[in-house]
């Protein structure tokens, strides 16, 4: 039976444990969902349109950021707050240690004032002698003495002495300040003699008053008793820069010795500031609140308050709080107004560039001039001025393309008109050859069988490249014509490195060069001309140059020959056309370029991608 009991309690704690494990399974499983269903990728997965998801990623930005922001306000609040009250009890801190020193100093400046040989002798006869001249002549000297003292500081306001017979000498400013000497007299003995500290009923005045005893012999027999009285003030602007909407409160046990601004009996609320652990708190003196700091003099037994309107702290704070509160408010109008407009931008191109393809699929490259809007400035814009420049690029290549075709027909028709009847020509120069053989007429026989190699050259070789050496025999067969026209007025020079005779180059190159240096050069001027052509190698070009002193190119006309706007003399094959049949050959790889020499001639220059025959 007991044993039976056992048994049904541990199947009762077992059912127990394994309920509340897949509670909590359960509870963990829940949090789980919740927050991989708050994952910015599934919140914006669960819209279907751009605008949607724009607007709920902006909105999450929104509240992540906002989040973050009050708590950076709140932790920067709370620093700057202490910053305030550490600069206010430092800045107490430093003051009361300045005048502090300054009153310790003037302490000692009226103990040098009492032990002053001069005055003591004065004060002695005072004491001694009964009213005559001599006492007359002693207390004129006594005050002039009285006077260097008193001068000595801006902020004191005058120096006094009353001698043994109650007579009171008086050197400074003024003397208008009202001093209970009584109840001076008794601070002095209480003190035993020395220095005392007390207020006067105008405020603005502190008084340092000591009994004075000769010091001959130490009889220490009185003498009388001084009386300094400081404008505090000046003493305060003089050893403090405080700013203007700070101020300034010492008090002496429970009396107010000086305040700047406030009446004594508010200043009864400053007196519980140096009970607080921080040494500082917030009274509401006035209905107005004030930050209030105390910090105990080391010398003497005053009180220092540096006490600042807690307005100044609390409206730059509130300031920030409304700054921070309309800034959220701000961001969530502009949030909502851009994600909406910017969903609109990005897909209403997005469409239309969708549409522009699709014709272009259709085989329409002619489409409506591209207009880059002011708002297209980001990825989509730059992709729909990509598209147009492609089609712009397509529609230049098919334009190109068919001009250049047009060249090249050109080009061949006018090869066509010279290959007619080739073996005619061919028969009717060798004719004219063997005639003029026969009758001696050697000018006559080497220009046609000069003309005639030149023909079979070119009308015989039907490769679009050819070697140098065919072609400087093609320019060599020219030059022999040329010469028999021109005689000593035309000079003609060739330079070739070694090997270079071996590469290709396409037909009827130089030779075209060479005639328009004859037509340009030697036809203008009546000295003689020389020509030149040099040929040179490089690591992967061949770079040919073909000079003549003739009065040269204008750099107007070297232009318009490199526009095609210059019409060919001679055999019809300008150096535009030259220039054009290399680039259908060799791409950018290669063309010619020409160049005006320093004083005159003319220098044409071809380059060629190294290749050999």
């Amino acid at each position: 039976m007991i044993l039976r009991n056992k048994n049904k309690c541990k199947d009762k704690n077992e059912g127990v444990l394994v309920a509340s494990m897949k509670k909590k399974l359960s509870h963990q499983s829940a949090i789980t969902r919740f927050l991989k269903a708050l994952h910015p990728t599934n919140v914006f997965n669960q819209f279907s349109k751009i605008r949607n998801k724009l607007f709920s990623l902006t909105f999450l930005l929104m509240f992540a950021f906002g989040m973050m922001g009050l708590l950076i306000f709140q932790f920067l609040s709370s620093i700057y707050e202490e910053k305030i009250y550490e600069e206010a009890a430092n800045n107490l801190h430093l003051s009361s240690t300045v005048l502090d020193r300054e009153l310790y100093n003037m302490e000692d400046f009226s103990f040098s004032i009492v032990t002053d040989p001069s005055i003591q002798n004065y004060l002695d006869q005072l004491r001694a002698e009964n009213i005559s001249y001599n006492t007359y002549r002693v207390r004129t000297n006594l005050v002039d003495r009285m006077i260097l003292f008193a001068n000595q500081e801006r902020y004191i306001q005058s120096v006094q002495i009353m001698d043994a017979n109650q007579n009171m000498m008086v050197a400074g400013f003024t003397s208008d300040v009202d001093i209970d000497m009584d109840e001076t007299k008794a601070m002095i003995e209480q003190a035993g003699g020395g220095n005392v500290w007390r207020n006067t009923e105008q405020g603005e005045y502190l008084v340092a008053a000591r009994e004075i005893k000769k010091q001959e012999n130490l009889s220490l027999d009185h003498l009388g008793y001084l009386i300094i009285t400081l404008n505090i003030e000046d003493l305060i602007d003089d050893t403090l820069n405080f700013a203007p909407d700070k101020n300034f409160v010492i008090t002496k046990g429970d009396e107010v010795v000086y305040t700047d601004s406030f009446k004594p009996f508010e200043v009864d609320s400053f007196l519980k500031t140096k009970e607080a652990e921080d040494g500082y708190r917030i009274e509401n003196v006035d209905d107005k609140e004030y930050f209030i700091t105390g910090q105990p003099s080391r010398y003497f037994d005053l009180t220092y308050y540096n006490v600042l309107p807690f307005e100044d702290v609390d409206s730059k704070k509130a300031i920030i709080t409304q700054m921070m509160i309309g800034y959220l408010l701000l961001v969530v109008i502009i949030t909502v107004f851009i994600s909406r407009q910017s969903a609109k931008a990005i897909s209403k191109p997005i469409e239309e560039l969708t549409q522009r393809m699709k014709k272009v699929q259709k085989g329409d490259f002619d489409q409506v001039e591209y207009e880059k809007k002011n708002y297209l400035k980001d990825e989509i814009g730059d992709l729909q001025e990509n598209f147009h420049i492609m089609l712009n690029k397509i529609n230049e290549l098919i334009k190109e393309n068919y001009t250049k075709q047009l060249v090249i027909k050109e080009t061949e028709y006018k090869a066509l008109q010279s290959q007619i009847n080739p073996h005619f020509l061919y028969n009717t120069l060798d004719s004219i050859h063997w005639m003029a053989k026969m009758n001696q007429q050697e000018k006559i026989s080497t220009m046609a069988e000069a003309l005639g190699n030149m023909m079979r050259n070119i009308i015989s070789k039907k490769e679009p490249l050819i070697k140098i050496s065919e072609e400087l025999e093609i320019v060599e067969n020219y030059i022999t014509i040329q010469k028999y026209r021109y005689g000593e007025r035309l000079q003609f020079k060739l330079e070739k490195e070694p090997g270079a005779e071996y590469l290709s180059i396409p037909k009827l190159t130089i030779q075209p060069i060479v005639e328009n240096a004859i037509q340009h050069g030697l036809e203008e001027m009546m000295e003689t001309c020389t020509i030149s052509v040099q040929i040179s190698t490089g690591e992967d070009d061949v770079r040919i140059v073909v000079r003549d002193n003739g009065p040269g190119i204008d750099k107007e006309t070297i232009q318009k020959i490199h526009e095609g706007k210059v019409k060919p003399k001679g055999s019809g094959i300008g150096l535009y056309n030259i220039n054009e049949r290399i680039h259908l050959m060799f791409g950018e790889d290669g063309g010619v370029k020409i160049e005006r020499e320093n004083e005159e001639g003319t220098a044409v220059i071809i380059t060629l991608p190294f290749m050999k025959g």
